[in-house]
């Protein structure tokens, strides 16, 4: 039971809540040390409130669990059905995650439209359950989310930015998370439990019989896609390392496969080409292995099954950089970030009580806050036209809103850093106060 524990808390932490902060920057070609993941785990079923609370106990651990532990969990997912996670982990109480002014001003989950807080906007009403992993079609007309509202294991889900109507794209008595879109806008690859472990599998947007691209014991999520449509980057926990890998796969040919690095929640560079010679670049999260084990941002470069050029490019050993989205340019990173002042998540702490979007350039400079610091705000994904979406239950549910960030990358833009890390609607409203000011005082 408490291998099946551990391994719960780990996947939870790299979907519901595994997005965590940002620090400094660093663009030094400093190389990973090859880091132990975050406590290996998977969860047994889909991430409901109560479950994604308990699995941020250890979100932000970077020693590797005993190879004992992850044989034994190896074993019995090989072997039984994953017991539910209520029953691997004991009961703790729920934190309070929105704030008390945010909750008493309104009924709770009792929206039947999109809400503004703090310029942005709720796009998602799971009124039981939660709607997580949200992702933008290459258009960014379309939202595919995951989401526990309609059963307690998770499906798929599409539904328009601008719309209310919701159409479920999986249906498994197992769990599916993580939905990654293609490029092309033609295929969705996500991770699913239904084949006993964690696996890769591929459908058409439209609907149809997912495919199924891995097929290890190991444990394979977070896909992603590379800019040809045609394979895709993912972490499979080592059973021989013990460790969170990378791999590319090619998903026609999964036999073509490359085994890239250690690290977590890899996402392939929308733009091909963008690393040192013509390579493509990934990114990915990876913890320290001495002193505040907290996780950073990091890039490789990949090219013909070859990686090169490790680069640190946040890190902070007061706060936990998880879960890394690259802009549709290729050219800024967002991430979320979760205070860790100890230089780790205390292992009683249900869940963050709050936490924060920031994006920076890909050099690692000019840092921008996106949002207010009110509420938790994780797992942002950066789609078409500078809109962003996130996990946040500032409504007092988790839920998926989004925002506009093009002030953001207006302040980014310059590629000189930002000395204040102001949120863009502080930015805003300086470029209004700017505009407003006479001539002759400028």
């Amino acid at each position: 039971m408490h291998a099946s524990a551990v391994l719960a808390r780990v996947l939870l932490a790299g979907s519901v809540v595994g997005l965590a902060a940002c620090g400094t920057a660093s663009t030094s070609a400093e190389r990973p040390t090859e880091a132990a993941p975050a406590v290996a785990s998977k969860p047994s079923k889909a991430p409901s409130s109560s479950e994604t609370s308990r699995a941020f106990q250890n979100a932000n651990e970077s020693s590797p669990a005993p190879a004992s532990e992850v044989a034994a969990a190896n074993e019995s997912y090989a072997t039984v059905s994953p017991a539910p996670i209520a029953d691997a982990v004991p009961a703790m109480p729920e934190r309070r995650l929105a704030p008390l002014p945010v909750i008493a001003k309104r009924d709770r989950f009792d929206e039947t439209g999109p809400a503004n807080v703090d310029g942005l906007s709720q796009v998602s009403f799971a009124q039981e359950g939660e709607d997580f992993d949200p992702v933008l079609t290459p258009d960014g007309e379309r939202m595919l989310f995951a989401s526990t509202q309609y059963r307690a294991t998770s499906d798929i889900y599409v539904k328009p930015v601008k719309g209310s109507v919701v159409t479920q794209l999986t249906s498994d008595p197992a769990d599916d998370v993580m939905p990654a879109v293609s490029p092309d806008g033609k295929k969705v690859a996500f991770a699913s439990n239904r084949s006993g472990s964690w696996n890769i599998y591929v459908m058409p947007i439209t609907g149809g019989r997912p495919v199924q691209v891995t097929s290890t014991s190991a444990h394979d999520l977070h896909p992603s896609w590379s800019p040809d449509s045609k394979r895709v980057v993912f972490s499979r926990l080592g059973e021989v390392s013990h460790r969170w890998e990378m791999w590319v796969t090619d998903t026609t040919n999964p036999s073509a496969s490359h085994f890239v690095g250690y690290g977590l929640l890899p996402e392939w560079s929308p733009v091909a080409g963008t690393g040192a010679n013509g390579a493509d670049r990934i990114l990915f999260q990876l913890p320290r292995e001495r002193g505040a084990r907290t996780f950073g941002v990091w890039t490789i470069d990949f090219k013909d099954g070859v990686t090169s050029n490790a680069m640190a490019i946040a890190t902070s050993s007061g706060s936990a950089l998880i879960n890394p989205t690259w802009s549709p340019d290729g050219k800024f990173i967002a991430y979320a970030e979760v205070p860790a002042p100890s230089g780790r998540v205390e292992i009683n702490q249900s869940r963050p009580t709050q936490s924060d979007l920031w994006m920076a350039a890909v050099d690692g400079s000019a840092r921008v806050k996106l949002t207010d610091g009110n509420a938790v705000a994780l797992m942002p994904h950066w789609g078409a036209n500078n809109r962003m979406v996130f996990f946040s239950d500032r409504a007092g549910r988790g839920n998926v809103w989004t925002m506009d960030v093009a002030n953001a990358v207006m302040a980014c833009g310059g590629g000189t850093g930002v000395e204040h890390a102001a949120t863009p609607a502080e930015h805003a409203q300086a470029s209004a106060e700017e505009a407003a000011q006479p001539a002759e005082e400028k």
